[in-house]
Formats: structure tokens, C-alpha cells, sequence
């Protein structure tokens, strides 16, 4: 029997992921993906509360659906977090913050996102995340070719 090395790498894991377990990390494709009214290169957004180990079966979970997208052969992995505060799961709200601003903006969820289609940025949401910033951050994904 002969035996391959594939020449790419399949997974690129740093350490700075194993420093928090709270966190929201979206799953973006290299090319982006047509939404009702635009274009961007998130697939997924995801919470965890165990780290690095859920976004590993995510990504392996919501890969197949996302390189069925034509010219999609690769995704990466972004993180997002913010600061704690007693008694309130942070996380959560972020991941909800996110979500609801990519249907504010795309009118529809990331493709491989099934829950949270009738979120919205609330009062709760906007004293905690300010809604410019979460746009700005899902606008560095939105149509831009890496």
C-alpha cells in the first residue's frame, strides 16, 4: 500500500484559544457566500462554553454543508470575546448580538446557522455591545476576497 502527507495543512491551532473557554467564534469560508442582500464569508456563528474543543466538532461538523457552497475549499476560524460580568453569561449575548446583526444586515442567518432567525439587537443587547461595533466587525467579512 502506498501512503500520501497532504502538503496542506488541515488545522492551525494557537495557542491564545486554550486562554479562554467562554467565547463566540464564526466560522468563514475564503470566498464569500451570497445572502439575500449581500455577500460575506461567514458560514456559522457559534458559542462555547468548552473552548477549543467545540469549535473543532463544529467546523468538522458544519464542513461538509459549507465546501458543498460552490468554490468553497476553505474555512477559517475567528474568535470573539468580551469581558465578563457576574452573574450574566456574556458569551451568549455576544453570540446573540452577532446573530442578530448578520439578519439585520443579510436579512437571513449564516447558511449553516438554524437557530436564531427571529433575533434582534435589543436595549439589553445594545448597553452591553454597542451595535456599531458588532457591524464593524461582521463588515471585515463581509465580500472581501482573502
Amino acid at each position: 500500500m502506498k501512503v500520501h502527507l497532504a502538503t496542506k495543512f488541515a488545522m492551525i491551532v494557537h495557542r491564545r484559544i486554550l486562554t479562554k473557554d467562554r467565547i463566540v467564534y464564526l466560522l468563514v469560508g475564503k470566498k464569500s457566500f451570497k445572502y439575500k442582500t449581500g455577500r460575506s464569508r461567514i458560514a456559522y456563528i457559534g458559542t462555547s462554553k468548552r473552548g477549543a474543543k467545540r469549535i473543532a466538532s463544529s467546523a468538522a461538523a458544519n464542513a461538509e454543508e459549507m465546501f458543498s457552497k460552490h468554490g468553497s475549499k476553505e474555512m477559517h476560524v475567528f474568535i470573539a470575546s468580551s469581558t465578563g460580568r457576574s452573574g450574566l453569561a456574556t458569551w451568549e449575548l455576544l453570540e446573540r448580538a452577532f446573530l442578530a446583526e448578520f439578519l439585520n444586515n443579510y436579512k437571513e442567518l449564516p447558511f449553516c446557522n438554524k437557530q436564531g432567525k427571529k433575533y434582534k439587537f435589543t436595549d439589553e443587547l445594545d448597553k452591553l455591545f454597542r451595535q456599531k461595533r458588532i457591524r464593524e466587525l461582521l463588515m471585515t467579512f463581509d465580500a472581501s476576497e482573502h
